[in-house]
């Protein structure tokens, strides 16, 4: 097992299926370098991209170091929209590298980010709408967000526009074959079969958002064409077995699972976490080599644009 799924095990230790979905992100982007003025467009608490550059934290943190909410979980709130200034991410080791702009909507991800030292500027703003920046201002961009938000075409556009000649930008889109993955979505929504509304709790709007930009490669490249983009590099990942893994995972137990790490002896949490990890291991190592496929199948582009 590589360190960076190692790390990402640590970090989400609670939510192991996340920590496998972002180890197969980065096995997919690897042919993509952050050069010149760069931007994470959506880049959130800013660990996914950290974690990605090399950088590194002590065993004692994770990322449900600050969460709120808790007893709002099944109303679909962002738990870790939390933040205050004893939030200490533990960097035991730098990124190799920085990103000059870390952008998002919420400010505490922000805060958040901004504490890792690896974002050289962060800029709270909305990505639905013209962005803050002028016309070639970065030479490379990255984003796992452009499904999340209202009209990925004039998003593309945006983004163009701010990319310099030259430059490149990396994109996580959700290929057609999703729906049929979430359980939400093909026992309950296609179906309309009552018995499985429950799963509404299990989905908590993630897959089924993300399903309603679900869309072929076909449909992806004309997109890109009517942004005025075009593909320099594309490939799949996270197959089925990676989605379905994900889709329960430890999702449904995450607000009693921080209840009970609150409420462990801080001197025993060490020994409790490694344990933890080690049986994680066994799991996690097999399914993460599992998702390595490019397949047509998979649920997720990655794409490399220029313009």
């Amino acid at each position: 097992m590589t360190s960076v799924l190692e790390q990402l095990l640590s970090v989400f230790w609670l939510r192991p299926e996340t920590a496998i979905w972002r180890y197969l992100d980065i096995e997919a982007m690897k042919s993509f370098e952050f050069e010149g003025r760069s931007l994470d467009f959506g880049c959130g608490d800013g660990l996914f991209s950290f974690i990605r550059a090399g950088g590194r934290f002590s065993a004692e943190f994770d990322a449900f170091q600050k969460t709120e909410q808790l007893d709002r979980f099944y109303e679909n709130a962002d738990v870790y929209d939390a933040y205050d200034e004893s939030f200490d991410p533990l960097v035991t080791m730098p990124a190799s590298y920085q990103i000059s702009v870390g952008f998002d909507h919420k400010a505490n991800l922000l805060w958040k980010a901004a504490a890792l030292g690896f974002y050289k500027e962060t800029v709270q703003g909305d990505g639905n709408g013209p962005l803050p920046f002028g016309d070639d201002s970065f030479k490379s961009i990255f984003s796992n967000i452009v499904y999340w938000l209202d009209n990925p075409i004039s998003v593309l556009t945006e983004l163009r526009r701010i990319l310099e000649p030259g430059g490149a930008i990396c994109l996580m889109l959700p290929n057609d074959t999703l729906p049929e993955y979430s359980f939400y979505n093909s026992l309950y929504v296609e179906t309309k079969d009552e018995r499985w509304k429950w799963l509404e709790l299990l989905d908590r709007g993630r897959l089924s958002d993300n399903i309603k930009q679900s869309k072929s490669d076909e449909d992806w490249r004309e997109n890109f064409a009517r942004a005025g983009l075009s593909v320099s590099h594309h490939s799949q990942h996270l197959p089925k077995t990676i989605i379905q893994t994900w889709d329960i995972g430890f999702r449904p137990m995450f607000p009693a699972l921080m209840k009970m790490v609150d409420g462990v002896d801080r001197e025993k949490m060490p020994g409790i976490k490694a344990e933890w990890l080690n049986a994680l291991k066994m799991f996690a190592t097999p399914l993460a080599a599992m998702g390595a496929t490019n397949d047509e199948r998979s649920a997720f582009h990655c794409y490399v644009l220029s313009k």
